[in-house]
């Protein structure tokens, strides 16, 4: 890995969220995984590389949502409230199976932060 790599994996914002290893082994004496990345260790999913993947996956769909939730407040949904038009791509987003559940309550918290929208209740509920 350069330095490069590095700063490039430092724009994952702390909020972002983590995957939960679910993950069990067989014996009489607890144990947990873990990955080995650069002489450290993490959960499964969670070196540097792999949330960087995530979060860029993730902030590419915000900022795609971005513009299709202004496009929608400007147009057919002109009647509905910022928060509901933000509400409404929480479902549809968690079934794409392009995010977890956490990332695309993530996703639409980003959406709202970029157009300085309200975050909607949805949003923030379960995390």
């Amino acid at each position: 890995m350069n330095e490069d790599d590095e700063l490039e994996y430092l724009k994952v914002p702390l909020g972002f969220p983590h995957p939960v290893s679910t993950g069990m082994l067989p014996g009489t004496q607890p144990k947990f995984l873990v990955v080995s990345y650069q002489g450290k260790f993490y959960l499964p999913g969670c070196t540097p590389p792999e949330l960087y993947e995530r979060w860029r996956i993730c902030e590419e769909i915000a900022q795609q949502l971005t513009i299709k939730s202004r496009d929608s407040k400007e147009g057919k949904r002109s009647h509905m409230s910022e928060s509901a038009i933000l509400e409404q791509y929480l479902p549809w987003l968690t079934q794409t199976n392009l995010t977890t559940e956490a990332e695309a309550r993530w996703v639409i918290l980003r959406v709202a932060e970029i157009l300085e929208w309200p975050i909607p209740p949805l949003a923030t509920a379960n995390s």
